[in-house]
């Protein structure tokens, strides 16, 4: 064969390719495609009548020619190959979420005929009480299993323990279902990720055995489970330090003597660890310098006493800090000097030290480049607050709200805060000097300046803060009137309070803001109407 007609039919094959890859584009261009199979579009339908849905959440669902195809509609997607459903994650957003926009009803039996069914996300709907029906059982070929936040009454063993191939469950409960023995998961023996949040655990004495044993598991979350401590003799014999990333264990009240032990047999590798809300004491131990790779460590609410450990400085991949509410003292130049010692001023992006015994001034902080969150509200530090926070321009949230910071804050003090969404500086003898015709570099969505002293004018700069949903201006020395742009601010927020100030004028119409979800605090100044 010559080398010219080689390079042609080289030439026609990789045209012929590009033209099969471009097919399908084609062929969608001139003709809309169902790919959606009719019995499993009829059995979503079906399992739509067996829901409310008071806000058209599923609005896209139908059997009208735009929505015959059912793989479009929200919350499914199905094989590009077969065209059977793959996926129904009927999940509201947490905007929806947050103003109680989320479907009722029940759990249709329909779901069965979705033979291929691997994902199911029913989280945040309302299933009014009613058990999980034993037939979630018979969809074998679930890998993926979400059903927190929607139902009160759970049967566990019964309803999961045929789901072999599962490898994500949450069936989170907010009623604290008690569970005796989880010897029914040791038949789920993929799982990656289990999640059961809210699930009450107090006779489940073999717990801990029984998650131990899930050698796949990557991801362990039992939040608010009222978890029996761990018996001792147990953890030399069960090893998780082979697979788990995550560990979440918040608001379990375990104490030291449980959780510690632990410690040492967990896994170089863990990226996760909250044990906030839990009953430890003492100082932080050092077991926590071996979790080379944590990413985020909370510790908060507890009973920990004394400083930051000097091995923080060093933990090179730790992002987020959270110790607040516990028992921690020193002065807080020492406590940043631990941390800034080592590679963790390169990688911290949160820490938090809110509500604990430390005093001081706020030292230098300008080294903390990659910081978004500083939490350092409710101690004792006092001085000027440090000029430094300028410098840390990827600051989103600043709380140092409950000290006994004095001075000035003016406007150069903002000046490269453009990323700032959350100013805490409530209950500080503060001065607030901002010119009339302050443009902030930032839009803010919480601002509380409680206290600080920021009048006599009502501040002006407020009104380029169209994302407000938090606002405390209580006690701040305003006199004069209301100017008429603020109500029309007023209209997203959730949390207001003028009280306590010298603001005069007669209110106007204010009915929109009557909700169960909406805070207004306007007493103890002159308005009128």
């Amino acid at each position: 064969m010559s080398s010219k007609l080689f390079l042609l039919l080289q030439h026609i094959a990789f045209l012929s390719m590009i033209l099969f890859q471009l097919e399908p584009r084609v062929a969608d261009s001139n003709k809309i495609k169902i790919r959606c199979v009719d019995e499993e579009r009829e059995a979503l339908l079906t399992f739509r009548q067996s829901l409310v849905d008071e806000y058209g959440i599923l609005s896209s669902w139908g059997r009208e020619d735009g929505k015959r195809d059912c793989c479009k509609c929200r919350g499914v997607r199905c094989s590009n190959t077969t065209g059977h459903v793959k996926v129904l994650n009927l999940r509201t957003s947490d905007y929806e979420f947050a103003r109680r926009k989320f479907l009722k009803g029940t759990i249709s039996p329909a779901l069965l005929k979705l033979h291929d069914l691997g994902h199911l996300d029913l989280s945040n709907i309302d299933f009014g009480g009613s058990p999980v029906p034993e037939f979630i059982g018979s969809l074998s070929k679930l890998t993926y299993l979400n059903l927190s936040c929607c139902t009160r009454s759970l049967k566990i063993p019964q309803t999961y323990r045929k789901l072999s191939g599962l490898e994500y469950l949450n069936p989170e409960n907010s009623n604290l279902l008690s569970v005796g023995s989880l010897e029914w998961l040791s038949h789920l023996s993929s799982l990656r990720h289990l999640d059961l949040s809210c699930v009450n655990l107090t006779k489940s004495s073999d717990w801990f055995q029984v998650v131990a044993n899930l050698h796949y598991l990557k991801s362990l979350v039992l939040r608010s489970c009222a978890l029996p401590p761990i018996n001792p003799s147990f953890i030399w014999h069960f090893n998780l330090s082979t697979s788990i990333e995550t560990l979440d264990l918040f608001d379990n009240n375990l104490p030291s003597s449980s959780v510690y032990p632990w410690f040492l047999n967990l896994s170089r590798n863990i990226l996760h660890l909250n044990l906030a809300a839990n009953s430890l004491q003492g100082p932080i131990p050092e077991a926590f310098q071996h979790m080379v790779s944590l990413r985020f460590l909370a510790l908060s609410s507890n009973e920990l006493e004394g400083g930051i450990p000097k091995f923080f400085g060093n933990m090179c991949s730790l992002n987020e800090l959270y110790l607040l509410n516990n028992k921690l003292s020193g002065q807080l130049s020492e406590l940043i000097q631990n941390l800034s010692s080592g590679c963790t001023v390169n990688s911290l992006e949160g820490l938090c030290l809110y509500d604990n015994d430390i005093t001081g001034p706020i030292p230098d902080l300008g080294g903390f480049s990659s910081l978004k969150e500083l939490y350092l509200g409710e101690n004792s530090l006092n001085g000027t607050i440090n000029k430094s926070l300028n410098h840390l321009f990827k600051l989103e949230t600043l709380s140092l709200d409950g000290n006994s910071f004095t001075g000035v804050i003016s406007e150069t003090f903002f000046s490269n805060m453009s990323n700032l969404q959350m100013l805490y500086l409530a209950n500080n003898p503060l001065t607030m000097k901002l010119s009339h015709d302050w443009v902030p570099p930032f839009q803010l969505k919480w601002l509380s300046l409680a206290s600080c002293k920021m009048g006599p004018h009502f501040p002006k700069w407020l009104r380029t803060q169209s994302q407000l949903i938090l606002l405390d201006i209580s006690n701040t020395g305003i006199s004069g009137t209301v100017p008429d742009w603020f109500w029309d601010l007023s209209i997203e927020l959730f949390f207001l309070n003028l009280s306590n100030n010298h603001i005069k004028g007669k209110l106007p119409d204010l009915s929109f803001l009557r909700s169960d979800d909406i805070v207004v605090d306007i007493s103890s100044n002159h308005f009128r109407g």
